[in-house]
């Protein structure tokens, strides 16, 4: 390993639910979890540097617990893991498509700014507040009186415009959640995850935070939403217009769909610290591969890690492993499907009377044009979605011929 990289590696300890006593490894804004073995030899060789003689003087010191060729191969295959090109593929598994729109340096002027909002005092009023006016918009909207739906093709172009910035203000709720603990954060990008739009920002210097610190960076961009919500909920408590309505609905659905902890969307990530357990999906992984092999009775080297948490934890993790393993096989093997076979039956009718009204000089009915256009939309997403995962599957066996 070059000693140059021995040197960028900064090595702190790493609060979790495990019996083993375990480390962050930070490289370059990349962070690891590491047991206490690796931190060790880690640590020996960022003192000593990692020549020949410093690999024997270690093998030495640990009375032989190592071999000299471990020892090596271990350096060699760190070095490729830390390696750019492992960067670069570490993203493209997190997204299929990604790309920055606001730089940090420009993030960095308005988190700054809104840091003490996440002072506990004023989190605890706001959240109350919100949690109180949203409960009283509900009962007084939906629990006395049916809502006819009122879209037009104005609403829907302001609730577009709307959400767009709500979620631009989520990111930034996370950025100065960051700031508020004294840590930095990256940029607020665009991406596609899974066959899902989403904007995202850099916030992984939080894992030097504790538990606790990260829950709240989890949950900063909710919080953020909360503000941008006040306005809304008090004016709906005069008012009767419609777009405050759809507004109010369509954040707290918002709120349904980044708290679930399926996707890796914040409840993920709030789920993780919660449990202190990084690597939830992994993890379970670990664990059912291990119990599909007792269950054929095949030899099982590596013990999975879940099994080393604490009793509260394991139970927890061994039930999220089960219901998200559960949701994906619902969402890839029914709703998609679902979704292709419906796409097939109604789109073509729905095309054909679009092209019917347009060659009579028709104005477009608004419902079925609204429907073609969110068909093709999911579809292309679908297409995307399997292209991104097809293509690289495809070219690495092209190459393992050619080799």
């Amino acid at each position: 390993m070059d000693k140059h990289l021995l040197d960028r590696i900064n090595i702190q300890h790493f609060p979790t639910t495990s019996s083993h006593q375990t480390y962050l490894m930070e490289v370059d804004g990349r962070f690891f979890e590491i047991g206490k073995d690796t931190a060790e030899l880690l640590g020996y060789f960022k003192q000593h540097g990692c020549d020949e003689k410093a690999i024997e003087a270690y093998v030495q010191a640990t009375k032989g617990r190592l071999r000299k060729e471990d020892i090596t191969a271990f350096l060699e295959s760190l070095g490729k893991k830390l390696s750019p090109e492992s960067t670069r593929e570490d993203k493209r598994k997190s997204f299929l498509y990604s790309r920055e729109l606001i730089p940090a340096e420009a993030l960095e002027k308005c988190s700054g700014l809104m840091k003490a909002l996440f002072h506990p005092w004023v989190m605890s009023v706001v959240v109350a507040l919100f949690l109180a006016l949203d409960a009283v918009h509900f009962w007084t909207t939906y629990g006395e009186k049916s809502v006819q739906p009122r879209l037009d093709i104005y609403m829907v172009g302001a609730l577009l415009l709307f959400f767009v910035f709500s979620s631009l203000f989520h990111e930034v709720g996370h950025a100065a959640a960051c700031r508020h603990f004294g840590i930095g954060h990256g940029g607020i990008g665009f991406g596609l995850y899974i066959n899902i739009p989403v904007f995202y920002t850099d916030v992984s210097k939080a894992w030097t935070l504790s538990r606790g610190q990260r829950c709240v960076v989890n949950v900063g961009g909710v919080y953020f939403q909360m503000w941008l919500m006040l306005p809304f909920l008090l004016a709906s408590l005069w008012s009767d217009h419609p777009l405050c309505d759809y507004i109010i609905l369509m954040t707290n659905l918002n709120f349904l769909i980044t708290l679930n902890p399926f996707f890796k969307f914040d409840g993920y990530w709030l789920m993780t610290d919660a449990l202190g357990v990084a690597n939830l999906r992994k993890r379970g992984k670990e664990w059912l591969a291990y119990m599909w092999k007792k269950l054929r009775r095949r030899p099982t080297d590596v013990r999975p890690y879940l099994l080393s948490l604490s009793q509260g934890a394991k139970a927890a993790l061994i039930v999220y492993t089960l219901v998200v393993n559960l949701f994906f096989a619902f969402y890839f093997f029914y709703l998609i499907p679902r979704f292709l076979i419906r796409f097939c039956q109604t789109f073509p009718e729905r095309f054909d009377t679009l092209l019917r009204e347009l060659a009579y000089r028709q104005m477009p009915d608004w419902g079925n044009l609204q429907q073609i256009i969110l068909q093709l939309l999911f579809l292309s997403l679908i297409v995307y979605m399997i292209y991104k995962i097809v293509y690289p599957l495809c070219k690495r066996n092209n190459k393992q011929k050619t080799t």
